[in-house]
């Protein structure tokens, strides 16, 4: 499906919320990738911004494996808006909020909460969203909505996931291995290791996305269907490792490659991977957990980066948010490059504000 980009004027946006919206339910878990419990409600109430949150006016957001995998989880017994990420407008703000107002252009990560007792924040895939003003980071000002709502859980992630190597980035001439380029933290964590600072960034893929990766940064690329990154390294050669895949054993096969005096592996859950029980003296090795999607500071510097030409969504499917299932399915099968997009502004009801 073609892309739709969401330029919109916020000069448009001129009237009140509406009581009701157009927002993606589940209404009660099961296995992965069955979909049924998956609703299009077209009347569900738009939440009200408590103390310290806002109103947001949601114009895209995106699809994660994430947002699928949860949906095993036992919270959505009573029925929850699904969707994690957003990019839109400040519809409203509630009391104790000072630094957004109406009309500001946002995008956030609204999974606060994951892996909490009181449980995910969520919200994303209806046309209205609450967020607290704290989590809350202005859109960069050269991206359309559609690609800022492809980028904070995946930019945020990686973005942390760096931060917590504490490696010598900055004109250090690293050299960084992403162990699968073409997904969604693949495609920002090439980018974001070239921003770090990084001269020389290795990463696996299938041949038809090299180019597309050599455009983001990475300098050296392996056919993962005929060889492994492991096998293409020198010993002490690597260092850091951001292995976003996760998988079984990489922790193991990548020790050889990283150096002695400071090399890092971190590693993103959710796969089967681990750390190594035999690592080499003086390599760190980070589980990075769970993302704190909580701080607007870190959206900012991502904006940052992206507004200096250092960061760009690749989102080249779009769905409608009558689509979810459609977009749901293809995150599923796997063959994605970069996010899959979920289009809310050209997808709105009637009951829209944009004239």
């Amino acid at each position: 499906m073609f892309r739709a980009v969401c330029y919109v004027s916020l000069a448009l946006i001129t009237t009140a919320a509406p009581s009701t919206m157009t927002a993606v339910v589940v209404t009660g878990e099961a296995p992965e990738a069955d979909f049924s419990k998956v609703r299009i409600v077209p009347d569900a109430p738009v939440p009200t911004p408590g103390n310290g949150q806002v109103l947001i006016r949601v114009m895209a957001s995106s699809i994660n494996p994430v947002d699928w995998k949860i949906m095993e989880s036992p919270m959505w017994g009573k029925g929850r808006v699904a969707g994690f990420d957003i990019a839109g407008v400040v519809e409203s703000v509630g009391p104790g909020c000072t630094r957004l107002q109406r009309g500001d252009a946002v995008w956030a990560d609204l999974g606060k909460g994951l892996g909490s007792a009181a449980g995910v924040q969520l919200g994303a895939w209806a046309e209205y969203a609450v967020a607290d003003e704290s989590q809350v980071g202005l859109k960069p000002t050269t991206m359309s909505f559609e690609d800022a709502g492809s980028l904070p859980l995946v930019a945020l992630t990686t973005y942390q996931a760096y931060v917590q190597t504490k490696a010598p980035w900055r004109g250090s001439n690293a050299t960084v291995v992403v162990t699968s380029g073409s997904g969604g933290t693949g495609i920002v964590g090439i980018q974001l290791a070239k921003a770090f600072g990084a001269s020389r960034i290795i990463t696996a893929a299938s041949p038809r996305n090299f180019d597309l990766l050599r455009s983001l940064g990475a300098t050296d690329l392996i056919d993962y269907h005929k060889s492994t990154i492991w096998e293409a390294l020198q010993e002490e050669s690597v260092d850091v490792v951001y292995d976003n895949y996760g998988g079984v054993g990489t922790a193991d096969a990548a020790m050889p490659s990283l150096k002695s005096n400071g090399g890092v592996f971190v590693f993103l859950p959710g796969k089967g991977g681990a750390v190594s029980n035999n690592p080499k003296t003086g390599v760190t090795q980070i589980d990075f957990g769970l993302l704190n999607p909580s701080k607007y500071e870190e959206l900012d510097a991502l904006a940052a980066f992206v507004d200096e030409g250092k960061l760009r969504a690749v989102v080249p499917e779009s769905h409608m948010l009558q689509d979810i299932i459609e977009a749901l399915k293809s995150s599923v099968a796997g063959h994605s490059v970069g996010k899959i997009g979920i289009n809310i502004t050209h997808s709105s009801s009637s009951k829209s504000t944009v004239v």
